[in-house]
């Protein structure tokens, strides 16, 4: 009877250990898990918090959230280190005081025929690979100067209208995978428009990215063998912030 009580007592002490051990190892793992979690509150200076929580929300995990206090200019995320770390990145490209932008915009009229020696532009060789047409004449030309997230606009001739919203548009990466902070812009909307007496048609709308002394080139016509069409030059001149 004792050696079987023995036994018995023998036998307990083994199974509370077995239990202790997987009650611990289950709180360590629980641990571990909470560990990797970060919450982070973001205080916003120059973005709105609803702008910040559409473009943080789709890089959470399926363990992450977000918390919006749009009167106090916060927003709350709590998850994993390592994407609190790249949404981290984000909002501060995000929270960016507005800099300044300089734009020089040209219209010009292409044609398969030449025009009068006076009109005529001299034209560089890539309008004349860019486009089918033989001579080129200006219709207006003007500079936007203002600050990131505003909207512009400018008259040119011929009755025509340039509208752009530029926004700051900096790469997390250049082609070959260094960070690059300099700013580029992005116009979008850029909008050329047609003004007549009774009504304003949209001749072109279309967004563009732009460095510092990049030019673009975009035309229009009203068919694809159109032997008359426009062509819309933007171009960022220097001074634009770094």
């Amino acid at each position: 009877m004792d050696d079987y009580n023995g036994m018995v007592t023998r036998s307990n002490r083994g199974v509370v250990l077995v239990i202790a051990m997987v009650a611990l190892l289950s709180v360590a793992h629980l641990w571990a898990d909470d560990a990797l979690m970060v919450v982070h509150v973001f205080s916003l200076r120059h973005a709105a918090p609803v702008d910040v929580s559409a473009a943080v929300q789709p890089l959470l995990s399926a363990e992450g959230s977000i918390t919006v206090f749009p009167a106090k200019g916060r927003v709350t995320v709590r998850d994993r280190a390592e994407v609190v770390s790249h949404i981290t990145e984000v909002v501060d490209r995000m929270d960016r005081a507005p800099e300044a932008f300089h734009l020089r915009v040209e219209l010009l009229e292409g044609s398969h025929v030449g025009f009068s020696l006076p009109d005529e532009r001299e034209i560089d060789s890539r309008l004349k690979k860019m486009f089918p047409f033989k001579a080129y004449r200006v219709l207006g030309m003007a500079e936007i100067m203002g600050e990131t997230g505003d909207d512009a606009e400018v008259e040119l001739g011929g009755n025509f209208r340039v509208r752009v919203t530029a926004l700051d548009h900096r790469l997390e990466n250049h082609p070959f995978g260094l960070p690059d902070h300099s700013l580029r812009l992005k116009l979008q909307p850029l909008v050329l428009e047609q003004i007549n007496d009774e009504s304003v048609r949209e001749v072109i709308r279309t967004k563009v990215l732009l460095s510092e002394n990049q030019e673009v080139f975009i035309g229009a016509g009203s068919a694809e063998n159109s032997s008359r069409g426009i062509v819309l030059i933007i171009k960022a001149l220097p001074g634009m912030a770094k």
